[in-house]
C-alpha cells in the first residue's frame, strides 16, 4: 500500500507545475506592447514630445495694388484673385506649438482697368511669383481632447518676396473715352510701364486655422489668413495723354497685401514621445503599469 500512495504523490508532483503553468496563462497580463498601443490610442495626445511633418498647400489669396491718380475716373485698381500652392516642413511640440518653413508660388499683381473708354482694358502684371515663409502657431480650443491636434489655432509669421528690378511689361493704348453721357468722346493714349523692385521685400501675416487629426500621420487644415506688404514688390507707371488736357501721370504699386484662403494636408514622418509616462494612466482606482 505504501508503493502505491508514494506513485500517487509522485504521480501528483508532476501534474501540478503543468496545470499551473496553464492557469498562469489563462490569467496573465496582457503584454506591455499592447497594452501600450491601446493606451496611446486613447491617450497618446499629451505623451507626444515633438512631431516633424512636411505639408502641401492649396490656396486662393486676392491682392490689390494702390493706386495714387485716377486720372478723373478713368482708372482704377482691380482685385486679383489667383489659386497658388506652397510646400511646408514643420516641427510640433507637445501638441501646442508650432513653426513652419514653407515654399510658395505666390505673385504679387498689379492691375488696372480703364472705365468708359472704347476699347475696354484690363491689363494684369505681376512679379517672379517665389515666396518664403516662416510661420509660428499656438493651439488656441483643442476639439479632439485628449489629442489636442484637432482644434483652433492663432498663426503669425513673415514672408520674403525675392524680386530682380527686370521690366514685366509695357503696354500703350489709343482710343477713345466717354466722360459724359452728354459729353463728345476725347481720343486719348495710354503707356504704362511695369518694373520689378530689385531688392526683396516682405509681407506679415496673421491668421487661424482649423485643423482636424485624421490619423496618427496625417492632419487635414482649412486657414484664412491676413496679409499686409510692408514695401513695394511691383510698379506700374501710367502716361495718359488727351487733346484737350494736359498729360497726367498715375502709379500703380503692388505689395502683396490681401487675404489668402486654403487648404493644408500634413503628414507627420517623425513623432517622439514621453515612453516612460505613456503607461501611467491616473484614476480613481490608482496606477495601471
Amino acid at each position: 500500500m505504501m508503493k502505491h500512495y508514494l506513485l500517487y504523490v509522485l504521480f501528483g508532483l508532476l501534474i501540478l507545475p503543468a496545470f499551473g503553468q496553464g492557469v498562469t496563462e489563462y490569467y496573465k497580463v496582457p503584454e506591455k506592447s499592447k497594452q501600450y498601443k491601446r493606451l496611446l490610442n486613447r491617450f497618446g495626445g499629451p505623451q507626444v514630445r515633438d512631431r516633424w511633418y512636411v505639408a502641401l498647400d492649396g490656396f486662393v489669396r486676392t491682392d490689390r495694388a494702390q493706386l495714387d491718380n485716377s486720372l478723373n475716373g478713368l482708372l482704377q485698381s482691380d482685385l486679383v484673385g489667383k489659386v497658388g500652392w506652397g510646400m511646408t516642413l514643420g516641427w510640433s511640440f507637445r501638441e501646442r506649438w508650432m513653426v513652419e518653413g514653407s515654399y510658395a508660388r505666390m505673385p504679387v499683381h498689379t492691375q488696372m482697368s480703364l472705365i468708359n473708354t472704347n476699347p475696354l482694358l484690363s491689363y494684369r502684371s505681376a512679379n517672379e511669383r517665389s515666396a518664403f515663409m516662416l510661420r509660428g502657431k499656438r493651439l488656441l480650443v483643442s476639439t479632439s481632447k485628449p489629442w489636442l491636434r484637432s482644434g483652433f489655432w492663432l498663426s503669425g509669421g513673415m514672408w520674403v518676396v525675392p524680386n530682380n528690378g527686370y521690366q514685366t511689361g509695357s503696354v500703350s493704348v489709343t482710343g477713345n473715352r466717354y466722360p459724359d453721357r452728354w459729353e463728345a468722346s476725347e481720343s486719348f493714349q495710354l503707356n504704362s510701364q511695369t518694373f520689378t523692385n530689385p531688392k526683396m521685400t516682405a509681407l506679415a501675416e496673421v491668421g487661424v486655422e482649423y485643423n482636424v487629426r485624421l490619423s496618427n500621420a496625417f492632419d487635414l487644415g482649412i486657414s484664412a489668413r491676413k496679409l499686409w506688404g510692408l514695401s513695394t514688390a511691383i510698379t506700374t507707371d501710367v502716361t495718359y495723354i488727351a487733346k484737350r488736357t494736359a498729360a497726367e501721370q498715375a502709379q500703380l504699386q503692388g505689395a502683396g497685401s490681401g487675404m489668402s484662403y486654403g487648404v493644408t494636408l500634413r503628414y507627420s514622418f517623425v513623432t517622439r514621445r514621453h515612453l516612460s509616462n505613456v503607461l501611467e494612466v491616473r484614476g480613481k482606482t490608482g496606477h495601471i503599469h
